[in-house]
């Protein structure tokens, strides 16, 4: 008799949090109905307002929770999904919700204002001076606005990483006096569920400080990370080679990076870089292209210097379940990853690499990567002519089907810019692989 276990359907990482979600909805649901119901059936001036404010403010603070459980690099849902999505997803439900974060105050607001027959700017007034916490959450929503105006691509893109990150960094504090105010709130206070909503939070920020801070602490102190040695590679990317002890027990795949923080001046905002060397117990290596000021200074650092390390992550790996036949396309600084994946399977699957750059002095890892598999393309999108083994052009389904013949049959991995990126994607479907076959993360 056949067996169809194997057959059986995988529960994804997510999948389990949107179950968790839902449950939590239904309590939220009733909390919210046993306090602000009768709000609603009496009819009262305004009631229906405070009722449906209150609501979007528990709302919220869930969200809330959500995103930073999504940002928190839980080691059983990031390595599965990889950070890339779940920070795309993290993305899309700010600019989602940022909505709510005002209607709140403006429901609660128009809605006593009714109720106590006031202005509503009398109504704030009295709302921010004698509520218990009410002004944390004015100061919370200010920085909130703040920092989602600045997320916005027309702000973002005049922005540097550091600028970013640090205003990222403030949303932590935001949602701390956020979440004082609302424990206070009336469908919490007194109430049984009040050690419910605690207990989630706690739970929630407890995460986030073990495996967003703890974790490279813990690495730090495990490992003590130090710059062994740089190595200028071309004229725009230099690799830096980490020392440490115990590095046998540091374990990640090749494909996957680390968020990196110097401990020199000016350095230590964390960066992701990739790893450019595959696991070797001796060694790690990231390679790290000039791209503002902050790259641009690791030349400058000093060996013995002490890193902090926080990571493995992504998803961007290969697997047994993704067979012995490879395709590898890179473009520019996306081969960091790329050269990995490859050193991690030479020798016993089949690996075409496809890798685009704008001149031969642009092209990193070179003899590297000829010595690790014999069949590599490398196309050059400025080359007066094409001479040495390099190939004129831009990567597309025309040069793909003629490169590799049997793409159909690869498992394809793909780094680069974004454009590149999207252009290639294209490309493959034109060429009928199949989605599954092609696998990718977006490191901008």
């Amino acid at each position: 008799m056949p067996s169809f276990a194997g057959r059986a359907r995988r529960i994804t990482p997510l999948q389990w949090l949107a179950s968790a979600c839902v449950l939590h909805t239904c309590a939220l649901s009733f909390a919210w109905w046993h306090i602000s119901g009768p709000l609603i059936s009496s009819g009262a001036a305004g009631g229906r307002l405070v009722a449906l404010g209150r609501l979007v403010g528990l709302l919220v603070g869930s969200v809330v929770l959500v995103q930073l459980a999504l940002v928190s690099r839980l080691p059983w849902i990031e390595p599965s999904v990889g950070s890339d999505r779940l920070y795309r997803l993290h993305r899309s439900i700010g600019f989602v919700i940022a909505p709510l974060f005002v209607s709140h105050p403006v429901l609660l607001t128009v809605g006593y204002a009714r109720r106590h027959r006031v202005r509503p700017s009398e109504q704030f007034v009295t709302i921010a001076s004698a509520w218990p916490h009410a002004w944390l959450a004015i100061v919370a929503l200010v920085i909130i606005a703040l920092v989602v105006t600045s997320s916005l691509p027309p702000i973002r893109r005049h922005l540097t990483y550091d600028a970013w990150h640090a205003g990222h960094t403030a949303m932590y504090f935001a949602i701390a006096l956020a979440s004082v105010h609302q424990a206070s709130g009336a469908e919490m206070r007194e109430q049984p569920w009040w050690w419910y909503w605690v207990t989630l939070h706690v739970a929630v920020i407890g995460a986030l400080l073990v495996f967003r801070a703890g974790r490279p602490l813990f690495n730090l102190a495990r490992h003590r990370f130090r710059i062994e040695r740089i190595v200028v590679e071309t004229d725009e990317v230099t690799s830096v080679y980490l020392k440490g002890r115990r590095l046998e027990r540091f374990s990640f795949r090749a494909g996957q990076y680390a968020n990196v923080a110097f401990l020199a001046s000016g350095q230590w905002a964390p960066h992701p870089f990739s790893f450019s060397a595959a696991p070797n117990g001796r060694f790690l290596r990231i390679s790290i292209k000039a791209l503002g000021d902050f790259t641009r200074r690791i030349r400058h650092l000093t060996p013995g210097t002490s890193v902090l390390l926080d990571g493995p992550l992504g998803a961007f790996t290969a697997g047994p379940s993704t067979g012995c036949r490879f395709l590898m396309i890179a473009g520019g600084i996306g081969i960091t990853p790329i050269r990995a994946l490859i050193e991690s399977l030479a020798g016993e699957c089949d690996v075409v690499l496809v890798y685009g750059a704008k001149t031969a002095n642009d092209l990193v890892f070179a003899t590297e990567l000829r010595a690790l598999t014999p069949r590599c393309h490398f196309i050059l999108s400025r080359s007066a002519k094409a001479d040495g083994g390099y190939l004129q052009g831009r990567i597309d389904g025309a040069m793909l089907e003629r490169l590799v013949p049997d793409i159909q049959g690869r498992e394809t991995f793909l780094c680069g810019p974004p454009a590149m990126m999207k252009s290639v994607i294209d490309a493959l479907c034109t060429l009928r692989v199949d989605a599954s076959r092609v696998h990718y993360e977006r490191f901008a």
